[in-house]
């Protein structure tokens, strides 16, 4: 397993993925124009040199991002893949506070408790009939400003 930047030559598996996972087109990322944009990050989750899945992030401000996408092929989950990815990025920004959004029946949701995203807010009936969950992950680090 092996977990790295996203380039342009993912662009084919990105959307293959994309479109396995996110039935609705205007949930589907335009990979395109996020592997050109500096304040979109994409991280790739590769098994023997397979892509298997993404993450994306947005760089919001200064000390906060978003998790703008994330998804894992079919056949590769619930093998622990999304929890490494998210994992990972966790560690890496880990100076940032995190935010992400996820309809109410998303069993993503599980993931985000698992690793230690809490409910901020609730957007009712956000999603037609379904509402959305704001949460966000922030881990204080000793001797910063909020500590």
């Amino acid at each position: 397993m092996k977990i790295r930047k996203g380039k342009i030559e993912d662009l084919d598996t990105l959307e293959i993925i994309s479109k396995e996972q996110f039935k609705v087109k205007k949930l589907q990322p335009k990979f395109k124009i996020l592997l050109r944009d500096n304040s979109y990050h994409i991280q790739i989750i590769e098994e023997k040199g397979a892509v298997i899945g993404f993450i994306i992030i947005k760089f919001l401000y200064k000390n906060l991002i978003d998790i703008y996408s994330i998804a894992i092929k079919k056949e590769y989950q619930n093998r622990g893949y999304g929890y490494k990815l998210l994992s990972n990025t966790l560690k890496n920004f880990h100076k940032y506070k995190i935010t992400l959004e996820v309809s109410e029946d998303n069993l993503a949701k599980k993931l985000y408790f698992k690793c230690g995203f809490k409910i901020d807010s609730v957007r009712k009936r956000y999603y037609g009939n379904k509402d959305a969950i704001l949460m966000s992950f922030y881990k204080l680090e000793p001797g910063s400003e909020e500590s």
